[in-house]
C-alpha cells in the first residue's frame, strides 16, 4: 500500500511539472490566447463584415459625390464579393463535413 501511494504522489508531481513546462494549468483552462475554432471563425466573419462595410462606405461616398474614384469602388466591391463567396464555400464545406460525421455509424 505504501508503494502505490508513493507512485501516485510521484505521478502527480510529474504531471504538475509537465503542466508548468507546457504552460497548461488545470485551474485556468480558459486561456485567452488559445487559438480555438471559434476564435478563427470570429476573425473570419469579422473580416468579411469589414470588407462589406468598406465596400458600402466607398459606394456611399461615390453616390454622394464625396469621392470620384470609381476604380476604388469597383476594387472594394470585388474584394467584398470574393470574401463573401469564400465564406459561403467554407460554410458549405463545414456543413458537408458535419453531415458526413453525423451519418457515420459506430
Amino acid at each position: 500500500m505504501g508503494t502505490s501511494s508513493i507512485g501516485a504522489v510521484n505521478l502527480q508531481n510529474y504531471q504538475k511539472s509537465l503542466e508548468k513546462l507546457t504552460g497548461f494549468d488545470q485551474t485556468n483552462k480558459t486561456n485567452k490566447n488559445a487559438a480555438t475554432f471559434s476564435n478563427y471563425l470570429d476573425k473570419a466573419v469579422s473580416g468579411v463584415n469589414q470588407k462589406l462595410v468598406s465596400m458600402d462606405n466607398a459606394t456611399d461616398n461615390m453616390i454622394s459625390g464625396k469621392s470620384s474614384d470609381l476604380g476604388n469602388v469597383m476594387v472594394k466591391m470585388t474584394e467584398a464579393q470574393l470574401s463573401m463567396e469564400t465564406a459561403v464555400q467554407v460554410r458549405n464545406k463545414l456543413l458537408d463535413a458535419y453531415n458526413d460525421i453525423k451519418n457515420m455509424q459506430f
